[in-house]
């Protein structure tokens, strides 16, 4: 079954995700979603992966021994928690695609994204 949301995360990360390198996402916030997730990146739609729980809130300080986790360095935590603490978003269950699915991406600082409505949008402007 196709997952109906998709998460849009940055390169190497949303790739070490469906890899399964990286079973954590940090994040600033907890979300309420669970289940099968789309993996997105500006690649377009590479895997999908199963949101399980979120856990935290979690001081940076901790993270700073977890990571094989979450894959992210030291400074790179301090910068994007900007003195707060931060969430883990715990993947499970990752599976890559053989090639990357063109998606259509929105601008600006969108975290979540319909997949369906993404691929249509896609297909329209070819």
């Amino acid at each position: 079954m196709r997952p109906e949301l998709g998460l849009i995360v940055q390169e190497p990360y949303a790739t070490y995700i469906v890899s399964g390198e990286k079973t954590w996402e940090i994040r600033r916030y907890p979300t309420h979603i669970r289940g099968r997730i789309g993996i997105v990146s500006h690649r377009g739609w590479i895997g999908t992966a199963v949101l399980t729980e979120v856990r935290g809130p979690v001081p940076v300080e901790a993270l700073r021994r977890k990571f094989a986790q979450h894959r992210a360095d030291p400074e790179f935590l301090e910068a994007y928690a900007r003195g707060r603490p931060l969430y883990i978003w715990v993947l499970t269950d990752p599976q890559r695609f053989p090639e990357p699915i063109p998606i259509h991406r929105p601008r600006g600082p969108v975290v979540w994204i319909r997949l369906e409505e993404a691929l249509a949008e896609r297909t329209r402007k070819r």
